[in-house]
């Protein structure tokens, strides 16, 4: 559905210019969102920030990860990496289930050396990642957990929601989000001590930071919008999971086309729905498919990034200071890094075969086309 910005926006709004006061202010609009939000998703304390892309580097950065530590990632996004990246250490990609696309806690056991600080669990298109066994992982060998919720605002498992199973959880705010504020993060957590490091009090008191992170507050304006946009939040998540089981339905019968798995300790919320391509293992053309997507006006997308991140010139090639150097070859670093083309298996393979559409600001009627459509390519392929 398209999203709603109303009086209560415009209310919040006036009640911030009528303060005079449009940066953070104790007790003020951006105040109320910490803990609204903090409340919504069930941890004690929020930190808002200008973005999850900042939030996801001040979580390494207070992690205590840096110069000759590794921080295990997954790869179908590069996001945890660049988060990494920003603290000079070393991204580690481990694969992804082929099921659910989600990191695979057996991969993230092998990775784990003396040299591991730190872990980025993404929470990908809706769905939570196996994060129980994450934590065991982290907490047997004392390792910070991350999650990365951009994805994944009304998501949980095991009853809890995304977010709240590592030491910090961050959500995205920026306008492809399930909650918009032009761009903006809340940051959650149940540690006392994180939530005091992160509140960059130093910075109102003439002090500096005991350790390196930046100020990356967000301010009064946007959370004013995010408090009306977080009120509104379930009409919008009932009318995108609404739509994803839609899009489910229409390739119910379908051998060639998975769907995903969604594991019964799940709570999926409605972000990108996505399929696998398995036509060839039938004798059918992905290409022909895609032509007849286009044909019924599908509306789909095709192989997401194309390639995992550890493919990229910035991981690969240690390019991320304008020179092939650090963090890979920091002298600080005493471990052994080298991206195999094989590592990850797994995420090589969904990115060659997935299919999705995006959910987010699009209307039922929208998606019921998307569905007939998709239903007739299925039809017509079947016939040729």
């Amino acid at each position: 559905m398209a999203r709603v910005f109303g009086s209560t926006d415009m209310r919040n709004l006036r009640e911030v210019l009528k303060s005079k006061t449009l940066g953070w202010r104790q007790g003020g609009m951006v105040t109320r969102l910490d803990e609204a939000f903090a409340r919504f998703v069930g941890a004690k304390f929020g930190i808002s920030r200008n973005s999850a892309m900042t939030g996801l580097a001040q979580a390494v950065a207070i992690s205590g990860a840096g110069c000759g530590d590794e921080v295990i990632c997954d790869p179908l996004v590069h996001f945890g990496g660049v988060a990494a990246l920003s603290f000079n250490c070393v991204p580690k990609f481990v694969d992804v289930r082929y099921d659910t696309y989600l990191m695979d806690p057996a991969a993230v056991e092998k990775a784990i050396t003396r040299h591991t600080k730190a872990l980025i669990v993404t929470n990908l298109w809706g769905l939570c990642a196996e994060l129980d066994k994450l934590r065991s992982l982290c907490r047997r060998h004392g390792i910070f957990m991350i999650e990365d919720c951009a994805h994944v605002i009304g998501a949980s498992w095991k009853g809890r929601h995304a977010g709240t199973w590592g030491d910090i959880g961050v959500f995205s705010f920026q306008q492809g989000k399930h909650i918009c504020t032009g761009d903006g993060c809340v940051m959650v957590t149940d540690r006392a001590d994180l939530h005091h490091g992160l509140y960059n009090e130093w910075a109102f008191k003439g002090e500096s930071p005991s350790f390196l992170t930046l100020n990356f507050r967000m301010n009064e304006l946007t959370a004013a919008v995010g408090l009306a946009q977080l009120d509104r939040f379930p009409t919008y998540l009932k009318e995108y999971n609404a739509s994803l089981a839609r899009l489910n339905e229409a390739i119910e019968g379908c051998r060639w086309l998975r769907p995903r798995t969604v594991p019964r300790q799940a709570v999926q919320a409605g972000y990108i729905w996505a399929c696998l391509w398995e036509g060839d293992r039938y004798g059918l053309s992905f290409d022909r498919f895609k032509e007849l997507a286009k044909e019924e006006g599908a509306g789909l997308g095709y192989h997401f990034t194309e390639r995992p991140a550890h493919r990229f010139p910035i991981f690969r090639e240690s390019t991320a200071y304008h020179k092939r150097d650090c963090p890979i070859r920091c002298p600080f670093y005493k471990g052994t890094y080298r991206v195999e083309k094989t590592a990850t298996p797994n995420a090589v393979e969904i990115l060659n075969r997935v299919i999705t559409t995006g959910l987010i600001e699009k209307k039922p009627s929208t998606v019921k086309r998307q569905c007939a459509a998709l239903r007739r390519v299925i039809r017509r392929l079947e016939a040729e």
